[in-house]
């Protein structure tokens, strides 16, 4: 290589080494400008996120209401029970006791929307009957044509839920539920039958789970599925994927009820569509048989089956009415499934568990029970079952202490102006009564821990106020099946202890914890207690 190559080569290449310098110069500012604009913007993402929570949670301090501090962002005061760390009725009770005893409520933030706990009995009567008309939805996520098994009384809103109650009503008479008792009675035989004679320990949970189960699904599926017999039959299954929570469904059943709009949008799911189509090919084909083969059965099927066809109802010009349609009718018949499923074998197996705990009870009802037996030559009526008034303290006093809702919620539906405070709640805002915490409120219950069923004397009742027992709601959303429902524990609490008595085993919890996935009371440990075949 010249002397001269060598020069031009070396200016060459300098000027390489220079382009190189700038143009990496060059990259190197670009990307620290995108990255303060990014800072930038997650700095503006925080702002605004700041700035919305703060919105959010000055709520009710700006309506200069009384509120609980201390609801973490963005989820509210029931993080802990959307998360399963703890049971909702507790989470409730706590709420409860925040509430100063100088104030009839107090504000609470359920995700990023307004909700009040109420405390005074006063008031929940207001909200309940006095001025139901601003109380009257349950602000429940339904949607018929992605969940066709939310559209049953308990979800329903507005003017359809109203047009379904009057056209249910009628079939919850005290005469009508009479007309099923045979269907209690023969389920309870089979029970007996199912524990034999003897002494053993058993779980009363689970066992009388499978007694309402058979109960339901013979009253309002017309099915008999012998679960007692089989804990693994088909139905039972099925039942349980409906009812028993999973963490999923939880999460996705919250954010369905606190943001329907955006639920419906994007059409999802609470229940699982093969759960929907088991149970709506049940009552299809159940109806299409009974239609074809001119079948008629004494229970809640056919008592919904003739409202369908029932084409008497108010005629007059512009007059409402609601069509029951396949969808609603299994609706209305899984709601009952839940009723007989979860809270009657619930009250059974915790009336139970008290009563081996309080042997002097136990022999006072047993005795109240030979005695109706006696009186009616050893059979078991419905007159005798529901006119036991011992019967009916002990029912009254486990439902006061186990209630199997731990809460009622309402919406508020107009606009509102609470008594005596003038404090206004707006529309949309999502109210809490706290039923475990009213019946554990040593103010209206001494010694709430102590099972006592004198707490249900027309002495005692008449010194309390009548809102402070709730286990069925009150006012017109007052729970439809309390009468079945009654009437299924009862029967099946008076035929357990003709025949037996119960005490605590070794595997018997005496503190007993609830399930921290499900709204309704449930058991973690179970109820395990020693039956003995008695001697007459």
């Amino acid at each position: 290589m010249g002397e001269g190559e060598g020069v031009v080569g070396m200016t060459a290449a300098s000027a390489s080494i220079g382009s190189g310098t700038v143009e990496e110069h060059g990259g190197s500012s670009q990307r620290l400008v995108e990255m303060l604009q990014l800072l930038a913007a997650l700095v503006d993402a925080c702002a605004a996120v700041a700035l919305y929570a703060y919105y959010c949670w000055s709520y009710w301090p700006r309506r200069g209401i009384p509120y609980i501090p201390g609801a973490p962002f963005p989820f509210g005061h029931a993080w802990r029970a959307m998360l399963f760390q703890r049971y909702f009725g507790d989470i409730c009770c706590d709420l409860y006791s925040a509430v100063p005893s100088s104030e009839p409520m107090v504000g609470i933030y359920m995700f990023t929307q307004p909700g009040i706990v109420v405390k005074d009995p006063e008031l929940i009567k207001s909200m309940l009957v006095k001025d139901f008309q601003h109380f009257h939805d349950r602000g429940l996520y339904v949607n018929e044509d992605v969940d066709p098994l939310t559209g049953h009384l308990v979800f329903m809103a507005g003017e359809r839920w109203r047009l379904l109650r009057n056209r249910l009503t009628p079939t919850f008479t005290s005469g009508k539920m009479k007309m099923m008792f045979p269907t209690l009675e023969k389920c309870a035989r089979e029970l007996v039958e199912v524990m034999g004679a003897g002494s053993r320990d058993v779980e009363f949970f689970d066992l009388l789970a499978r007694y309402g189960t058979d109960v339901i699904a013979s009253c309002a599926f017309g099915l008999e599925t012998h679960s007692l017999q089989n804990p693994d039959q088909e139905f039972r299954k099925w039942a349980r994927r409906l009812f028993v929570p999973t963490p999923a469904r939880g999460l996705i059943g919250t954010f369905c009820n606190i943001f329907p709009s955006i639920a419906n949008t994007f059409r999802i799911h609470t229940i699982s569509p093969d759960v929907d189509e088991y149970f709506t090919t049940l009552v299809k084909d159940a109806i299409e048989y009974r239609d074809s083969h001119g079948v008629s059965r004494a229970d809640f099927l056919q008592l919904l089956m003739n409202l369908r066809d029932d084409q008497s109802t108010d005629k007059t010009p512009g007059s409402k009415d609601i069509k029951l349609t396949l969808g609603q009718l299994t609706a209305q018949c899984a709601v009952f499934l839940l009723a007989g499923f979860e809270t009657s074998s619930t009250t059974m197996s915790l009336a139970l568990h008290e009563l081996a705990f309080h042997q002097d009870i136990q022999k006072k009802l047993q005795q109240e029970i030979d005695e109706a037996l006696q009186k009616s030559g050893g059979q078991l009526t419905y007159d005798n079952v529901m006119n036991m008034p011992y019967l009916d303290k002990v029912v009254s006093e486990t439902l006061r202490k186990y209630p199997p809702l731990p809460m009622l919620n309402r919406v508020v539906t107009q606009e509102y102006t609470v008594p005596d405070r003038q404090w206004v709640l707006e529309k949309g805002t999502m109210v809490l009564i706290p039923v475990m915490a009213v019946h554990n409120d040593p103010q209206h219950y001494p010694d709430p821990q102590r099972f006592d069923p004198e707490r249900f004397s027309e002495e005692e009742k008449s010194k309390r106020h009548p809102f402070t027992y709730l286990p069925f709601g009150d006012g017109p959303r007052v729970c439809i099946g309390m009468r079945f429902g009654l009437m299924q524990t009862k029967m099946g609490l008076a035929s357990l202890l003709s025949h037996y008595s119960v005490e605590p085993c070794d595997r018997t919890v005496r503190k007993l914890e609830w399930t921290k996935r499900s709204l309704l009371l449930n058991l973690v440990s179970g109820i395990w207690l020693r039956y003995t075949s008695r001697e007459k």
